[in-house]
């Protein structure tokens, strides 16, 4: 599978995520259902460009919202199934999105932090301006599709996922 864009996507936020849009692992996401109608990778895809516009707006570190954002449900496994070590999923997919992550791609430690608390307030507090904004995107994101309302990238068919040719 691959990913296309319209031209509507900035190419500075491709230009920060691109290597993670072409990692199969990572595109393996869109295999699981996330907040009812979705899918966990568009799911994060919207967390990670709503992310990237915050972080501009407020003179943030964009490219760690974008990258952050982007892989902070990076759990290519079924949410609905016990998890390895009986943990709610609520805690346990942080902890194992972050270390997805940072076996795929070189995170760096403030990315690290955001994976690791974007649950927040059912983990831990978030440490950086970014890492609020992902907490933010994340509920923000959660609660439109809930309501089966399209956001960020899921509108009008800004990203559409085509499959891999035979």
């Amino acid at each position: 599978m691959e990913i296309q864009v319209s031209g509507e996507i900035s190419g500075e936020y491709l230009a920060e995520v691109q290597h993670i849009l072409a990692d199969k692992e990572f595109l393996s996401l869109s295999q699981f259902v996330h907040h009812q109608w979705t899918n966990r990778l568009m799911h994060s895809i919207n967390v990670s460009y709503l992310s990237w516009h915050i972080a501009r707006k407020l003179g943030c570190d964009e490219s760690a919202a974008a990258r952050a954002g982007l892989l902070h449900d990076f759990c290519p496994y079924d949410f609905a199934k016990e998890t390895p070590t009986g943990e709610h999923q609520a805690f346990f997919h942080p902890k194992a999105a972050a270390s997805n992550s940072l076996q795929k791609f070189d995170l760096t430690q403030k990315e690290t932090d955001a994976i690791l608390t974007h649950m927040f307030p059912l983990g831990p507090v978030p440490q950086s301006r970014e890492a609020w904004i992902i907490t933010f995107a994340d509920k923000l994101c959660a609660v439109m599709e809930g309501c089966h309302v399209a956001i960020a990238l899921a509108r009008r068919g800004r990203v559409v996922f085509v499959p891999a040719s035979a």
